[in-house]
């Protein structure tokens, strides 16, 4: 083989394996470990195309090659969420809403692209639900 020959295979041979690593993007190049109460909620998040970025008892942001749009998102968090007994509260044009013991937890998926390759940032936020606690605090004083 000549030099060229041998450069040529070397080149390919480190694209194949770079491409094996997934980029997830700024704010994403560490992975942290799932944390609760999100690892109570069965999250559909897959091994090597999944990953979370951050992680606390209230805010969780995770990003994924998974699916291909935020609707495919969407649609994946809430089968988990009500799977996990919450129900669905509402929904606006950036996020889902879901209830559970006096809590919510907010889904909002975003479209997002890194080297030209699609993939979806998923931000959730629990926090005590203001409305729910009102209405229980409602029925103890009638």
């Amino acid at each position: 083989m000549n030099r060229t020959t041998v450069s040529v295979a070397c080149v390919l041979l480190l694209g194949a394996l770079g491409a094996c690593k997934k980029d997830f993007g700024a704010g994403c190049e560490k992975p942290v470990d799932l944390s609760s109460p999100w690892t109570e909620l069965g999250l559909p998040l897959e091994d090597g195309v999944s990953r979370v970025c951050s992680a606390t008892s209230e805010e969780l942001k995770v990003r994924s090659y998974t699916w291909s749009d935020k609707a495919a998102a969407t649609t994946a968090f809430e089968q988990a969420l009500t799977a996990s007994g919450h129900t669905k509260d509402r929904c606006s044009e950036q996020a889902c809403y879901y209830d559970k013991d006096g809590f919510e937890v907010s889904v909002q998926p975003m479209d997002f692209e890194i080297k030209k390759k699609k993939l979806v940032t998923v931000a959730l936020r629990r926090r005590a639900d203001r409305v729910q606690n009102k209405k229980g605090g409602d029925k103890e004083d009638s």
